[in-house]
C-alpha cells in the first residue's frame, strides 16, 4: 500500500514498485486501521510528507519514501534502487 498526499510521489513510487513486480494499492490519505485490515498489504510505503500519527496502530512494516534527506526512525528510500532493497528486506 503506497500512502501519500502528493499524487505525483505516490504515482512515481507505484511505478517503481510495479516495474519490480510488486503489487500496489495507491492511497492518497492516511488509511484507517479498517482499510489496512481489509486490503492486508505486506508493507506500507509512506511518501513524505506524511504524518506518522496512528501508523504504529496499522501493524505493518513501513518504508518512508523521501527524495530529500530527513531524520526518521523508519527505513528510508530515496531512489528506486533503495526502494527495491527495502522491499526485498521486508519480504
Amino acid at each position: 500500500m503506497i500512502i501519500g498526499n502528493n499524487v505525483n510521489a505516490v504515482q512515481r513510487v507505484s511505478h517503481y514498485c510495479l516495474r519490480h513486480g510488486t503489487e500496489v494499492f495507491p492511497y492518497y490519505e492516511i488509511p484507517k486501521v479498517e482499510d489496512v485490515t481489509l486490503f492486508a498489504p505486506e508493507v506500507l510505503i509512506l511518501c513524505y510528507p506524511v504524518t506518522e500519527i496512528a501508523l504504529p496502530q496499522l501493524g505493518r512494516p513501513c518504508i518512508l519514501w523521501s527524495e530529500h534527506p530527513i531524520s526518521t526512525h523508519l527505513p528510508l528510500a530515496s531512489t528506486a534502487t533503495q526502494l527495491e532493497a527495502q522491499l526485498q528486506a521486508v519480504r
